[in-house]
């Protein structure tokens, strides 16, 4: 009835087989309860538009994100299907016609629960940083439910609420990225969609705006491309004046991003040089703390992700190498991943063959390490391309050691 043969079935009833597969035990539950109206939590419906909309107030977010951990924890079945931009579309339009000012005063509060929000989300940011998404994301996501779920709920005066609200949306946009990384890409959504609102409780315009680009490399990912475009623009719009060279410098690399994903050579090339032009101007005293991590390696690195992907290998190597030289320590081990495997491509597609695959090589023990899922992405896109040049002994060496340490989904076919 559910496609398990008999010795199974008697395997799992005597305890000695355990289903893994969610879709496993979704069919399995079908089964059992085919006929008969027995709720099941796991087959429980929830309103597709949970989560991607704005709300009226801090209640009702506190609400809808304690819906949105609870889909995210017990991994109902749906909920990671990735939602239509034409579904989030009124959430940005609602944020960007909202006049709210980004606050220009310090916010007061840096004490009580938004001093300890802000520590376990400097906590799960450097497990994050170090060893990818999945690492973190669980505990994560039980602190949200469990303590900023309720601080949400409290009443506070104006300035204290919105540094708690400010607070949260950075916790919530860092398990965004979390979930994201982990392609958890539908809940991942839904986090940014909610720390969007919350940046908007909190007047912090500056905040929104980075939230929308974050939006902007997700929908670049997963081959949403003139999304990403579109919501680069609306980071830079809805920050307007505000943004700070950092901040212009980040949103216009994400729009160039995009351009190259859609192929779009020139309008790439002039967003990456008004991104330059901004980028020069940086005033590491005038940012956001939050926004600290774009750095020369991290510009670096997209600037490489652009050539990468406009197919021009020698540009691409050239900037992943300077993002390489540019970084130092441990603290953002997992975008040097990224940085490496498109080097590593890089120097394939000016057919170094052995120099490539030693890069690669090189990279499959930090795969491992972070056994987060846009790594392991990335690592098979480079092994995809690889596999055109079977026969030749450092590439069959590459594919061997890919293929064994059980670090890649592609077979080459």
């Amino acid at each position: 009835m559910v496609d398990l043969s008999q010795a199974m079935v008697s395997r799992v009833l005597s305890g000695q087989r355990e289903l893994r597969k969610r879709e496993t035990v979704q069919r399995v539950l079908e089964g059992l309860t085919r006929g008969y109206d027995i709720p099941s939590p796991v087959m429980e419906r929830f309103p597709p538009e949970l989560g991607l909309e704005l709300n009226g107030s801090g209640q009702q977010t506190a609400s809808v994100l304690e819906g949105v951990t609870r889909l995210d924890l017990e991994e109902v079945p749906g909920v990671e299907a990735q939602p239509p931009y034409s579904v989030i579309s009124s959430a940005v339009l609602s944020w960007l016609v909202s006049h709210t000012p980004s606050v220009s005063e310090k916010l007061r509060g840096e004490e009580g629960p938004v001093a300890a929000i802000r520590a376990a989300a400097a906590a799960f940011a450097s497990l994050d940083n170090r060893f990818g998404g999945d690492h973190a994301r669980i505990a994560a996501t039980q602190y949200l439910s469990g303590t900023v779920v309720p601080l949400l709920r409290r009443s506070y005066p104006s300035s204290i609420g919105r540094s708690v609200f400010a607070v949260s949306a950075e916790f919530v946009l860092s398990l965004a990225w979390m979930s994201y990384d982990a392609q958890r890409n539908g809940t991942a959504r839904r986090y940014f969609v909610q720390a969007l609102d919350l940046a908007d409780h909190a007047e912090d315009r500056l905040l929104g705006a980075s939230v929308l680009s974050a939006m902007s490399h997700q929908a670049n990912y997963v081959g949403s491309y003139a999304e990403a475009r579109d919501l680069a623009r609306a980071a830079l719009t809805g920050a307007g004046e505000r943004a700070t060279a950092t901040l212009r410098a980040q949103f216009l690399m994400m729009e160039a991003r995009a351009h190259a994903s859609l192929g779009d050579k020139g309008a790439c090339s002039r967003a990456m040089g008004h991104a330059e032009q901004a980028f020069n101007r940086c005033d590491p005293d005038a940012d956001p703390a939050w926004i600290g991590y774009f750095d020369q390696a991290e510009y670096a690195d997209e600037v490489a992700h652009c050539h990468h992907d406009l197919g021009e290998a020698r540009a691409a190597r050239r900037s992943a190498e300077q993002s390489l030289t540019a970084s130092s320590g441990q603290e953002y081990a997992r975008s040097r991943v990224f940085t490496r495997l498109v080097l590593a491509s890089a120097i394939l597609g000016q057919g170094e063959v052995e120099e490539a695959c030693h890069v690669g090589a090189a990279v499959v023990p930090q795969v491992q390490a972070t056994s987060l899922a846009r790594c392991e992405g990335y690592l098979d896109t480079f092994v995809d391309s690889v596999h055109a040049y079977r026969g030749q002994p450092e590439a069959d060496r590459f594919l061997h050691q890919a293929r064994t340490t059980g670090t890649v989904r592609s077979t080459g076919q």
